[in-house]
Order: structure tokens, then C-alpha cells, then sequence
């Protein structure tokens, strides 16, 4: 069994074929997804899909461009909708230097305060962490939250052995199907019991679903990229991974 652990299934594309994706997801032994929020608006949507469907998880948060906010009380908001017995993770929040959407004042302040707010809701974090590996950890060491895990890492060996050695997770998508080898390296040398999969639906679809529709039916073949670079069965990368996330997330 596998559990996708980052997706977003509220965009139309998706949620128009939910029912088939979520029957070939059970189908390839994905028996569990959490549906990840990036605004107030796609938060309360993955309320909604965890309450629908027994399947679906969900977490609740401002990614980092979208923490512009006219409503002042988005804190409030936010652990309300974690209220839901559903949703077991704040996130996806963190930092995007990548795009100068927001400012990195702003991103900063959103971060820390719901990084703030997980810690005090004993809730862990997904982490969005583009060009900005640095300023991302001094919030995590500022705050002293490092139950957090960093979705879809693409950052160097050094920086994952780090974070891990804090108590961070990382997780990886079907970017480690398209031939880096930096990334090949890294997964050699990372222990299974710090990996979490994930697709990230709709975006990333591994080889050889690449340019089509993501969904987590695609999730094996994430695990089988893993298990080729580890030199380890299958059976092994879904045992460890589905326990990792199952003890990350509580579900």
C-alpha cells in the first residue's frame, strides 16, 4: 500500500474525474491521499474532499505566493478549518525566491506565523521551499518547529542531511524519474525512514506518464525509481514510506 502525501485535487481538471482518479489510485494500492491547501479559498475545498471521500486527508495554509491576504484573520481561519478531524497537517507554507510574486518580507511573515500556529495546534508542516533554503531553516530554528517535512526536495545532499538531522522529512516526486542525477546521488544516500512519496497532482507526472494529467494512481512508479536507486525491493520502499507518513500525519 502507498499514500500520496501532496496533492491538490479542488483545480477543475481533477476534481471533474475525481471518482475515476480515485478508483485507479485504489486500484495501483494508493489507499490513502491528503489533499493540500494553498490558499483560504482551496483550504476549505480540501475540508470539504476529506469529509466526502474516506480516502482523502487534507492540510490547510497560504503557500508562499498566494499570502497576500485581504483578510487580516486568516490565522483565526486557518485553525478553525483544522478543527476538522480530517486534516492533519498546516501547509503548504514556506518561501519562493524563484518568483517575486510577494515580497520575501511578506513571505517571511506568513511563514513564521503559521509555522507559529502548527506548533501550537501540534499539527506537522508541508514545506515549500524554492531558492530559499536558507531563510526557510533560520524560521524553522526561530520557531523551533522541526516536525515539518520539505514536499518535493530538490535541494543538495548537504542541506537534506541537515534538516534531517533536525527531524525534518523530505518527500519526492516524479521529478526523480526525469534523470538528475544530483537527485539519484541524494536518494542513495537519504535512509528510507526519512522519505515520504508524493505526486503532487496535477503537476510532475513521473516517467512515463510525463506531459500527461498527474494523479496518485502514478505513485508506484515514484516508489519503483526509489527502490532502483536504493538497490531495495519495492515491497520495502512502500512498507517504510507508508509508515513514515502514517506516523507523520497520524492518519
Amino acid at each position: 500500500m502507498y499514500i500520496d502525501t501532496h496533492t491538490h485535487l479542488y483545480y477543475e481538471k481533477i476534481i471533474s474525474q475525481l471518482d475515476d482518479i480515485l478508483n485507479r489510485a485504489k486500484i495501483n494500492l494508493v489507499s490513502k491521499i491528503i489533499c493540500v491547501g494553498t490558499n483560504l479559498e482551496n483550504s476549505k475545498k480540501c475540508v470539504d474532499l476529506s469529509k466526502k471521500y474516506d480516502s482523502i486527508f487534507g492540510s490547510v495554509g497560504i503557500h508562499p505566493q498566494d499570502c497576500i491576504v485581504k483578510d487580516k484573520d486568516y490565522l483565526n481561519e486557518l485553525e478553525y478549518l483544522s478543527k476538522n478531524k480530517k486534516i492533519v497537517a498546516i501547509g503548504e507554507i514556506g518561501l519562493d525566491y524563484y518568483r517575486d510574486h510577494t515580497s520575501k518580507k511578506v513571505q517571511r511573515d506568513f511563514f513564521s506565523k503559521q509555522l507559529k500556529l502548527a506548533k501550537k495546534l501540534k499539527l506537522p508542516s508541508i514545506i515549500h521551499c524554492r531558492d530559499s533554503q536558507f531563510d526557510v531553516l533560520d524560521i524553522i530554528d526561530d520557531v523551533k518547529n522541526y516536525n515539518v517535512v520539505f514536499h518535493c526536495y530538490s535541494n543538495d545532499l548537504e542541506f537534506a542531511k541537515k534538516i534531517i538531522s533536525k527531524g525534518c522529512l523530505i518527500s519526492f516526486t516524479g521529478n526523480i524519474t526525469f534523470g538528475s542525477k544530483h537527485i539519484e546521488l541524494l536518494i542513495n544516500e537519504i535512509e528510507l525512514s526519512k522519505i515520504m512519496l508524493e505526486t503532487d497532482c496535477p503537476y510532475l507526472s513521473p516517467v512515463p506518464k510525463r506531459g500527461k494529467l498527474n494523479e496518485p494512481s502514478n505513485i508506484p512508479y515514484i516508489a519503483k525509481k526509489i527502490a532502483d536507486i536504493k538497490n531495495v525491493s519495492l515491497e520495502e520502499v512502500s512498507r517504510i514510506t507508508t509508515k513514515n507518513a502514517e506516523t507523520f500525519f497520524k492518519i
